[in-house]
């Protein structure tokens, strides 16, 4: 299904050892983490390459030169441009902004879930247009793997509390309070922790196609 002029955005930081999924260091080392960050980022693009004709972004975090380091690993058709703010609620709000410059909906994508789903996105995404509209991609953790506007909207992440399970019901109340209609897709999750970790493991036994990367690597450490 195509979809119509979406710019998406991919939240992607450089796959380096003890900068990148410091909560599953203990399970994997430090090495191990960073490669399994790496095999999600890279899963993430496969199954957003899926879409047919959208304008595909990685936005990359500006820490330890991360944008320099994406570019030597992601596919040439992805640009690859530097996030820009002091924390999270800041480096989405700019994203919204300068993915926006062409009047296009824009859907920022975290690359922290793998297994998102694909399918379901693809066919919100062929409606998603508008003035005034969102799309939410909920996390069991109470978190988002994806936020979509079709117009850059002031104050949707405003006073947002970032990195806790607030942050999907508190974005929720304020697309409501400025009357923002938004839609659901399918709840996915984050890979953040060892207990994720062993999720991801066994969803990968039943369906490696999902994010072959992954399941190769844990194919190759039992």
């Amino acid at each position: 299904m195509r979809t119509k002029n979406v710019t998406v955005g991919v939240m992607a930081r450089a796959p380096l050892p003890g900068r990148c999924k410091t909560r599953l260091v203990p399970a994997l080392g430090a090495e191990g983490a960073s490669t399994l960050y790496r095999a999600m980022l890279l899963d993430t693009l496969d199954a957003l390459d899926r879409l047919s004709g959208i304008r595909k972004v990685v936005l990359a975090a500006p820490e330890d030169d991360g944008a320099a380091i994406l570019r030597t690993l992601v596919p040439p058709s992805w640009r690859v441009l530097v996030q820009r703010g002091r924390d999270l609620g800041d480096r989405l709000a700019n994203g919204f902004t300068d993915l926006g410059d062409r009047g296009d909906p824009v859907v920022l994508v975290s690359s922290d879930s793998p297994i998102l789903p694909a399918e379901a996105l693809s066919i919100a995404l062929s409606d998603f247009a508008g003035p005034r509209r969102a799309l939410l991609g909920p996390c069991e953790d109470g978190g988002y793997y994806l936020l979509g506007l079709t117009v850059p909207t002031a104050g949707v992440l405003r006073d947002i509390t970032w990195s806790t399970p607030l942050v999907l019901g508190q974005t929720r109340d304020r697309l409501r309070q400025l009357e923002v209609p938004f839609h659901e897709l399918p709840v996915s999750y984050d890979v953040d922790t060892p207990d994720d970790l062993d999720r991801l493991r066994t969803d990968l036994v039943e369906r490696p196609e999902l994010a072959r990367r992954c399941a190769a690597l844990f194919a190759s450490r039992p």
